[in-house]
């Protein structure tokens, strides 16, 4: 009996120790990961910065659009749908006069004077 009591107790402190022995690996795993992550942003960053500064060198003659047309697949024949003298691009010749480019701004009247209750020589466009 008393050898079963010595032997459990020996077992369940090596247990225990086997645990602490576990937690250790666990967090040398998870400091090993967390300095690979780092490692890895680090890198990024060097990255971006470098790119940075060649568009800082980046004149605007050497800047290419690309535009990719892709076709869209709605599913049926849109043609079918549209009359037979249909042209999306009739009406196109836009000139400077079909846009408004300032909107005149509309008088708001109060109902009475705002000078009264503003300062002598005040300027609202001051700065």
């Amino acid at each position: 009996m008393k050898n079963i009591k010595i032997l459990s107790a020996v077992v369940i402190v090596a247990v225990t120790f086997m645990s602490f022995k576990g937690i250790e690996k666990n967090k040398e795993t998870e400091k090993a990961e967390i300095t690979a992550i780092f490692d890895d942003c680090v890198i990024d960053l060097e990255a971006q910065l470098e790119a940075s500064l060649k568009m800082d060198e980046l004149n605007a003659s050497e800047i290419e659009v690309v535009e990719i047309n892709e076709e869209i697949n709605l599913g049926f024949d849109a043609f079918e749908y549209l009359p037979l003298d249909f042209d999306a691009y009739a009406g196109a010749e836009l000139t400077t006069e079909d846009f408004e480019i300032f909107e005149n701004e509309e008088i708001v009247e109060l109902g009475f004077d705002t000078a009264a209750y503003l300062p002598n020589e005040f300027n609202a466009y001051a700065l």
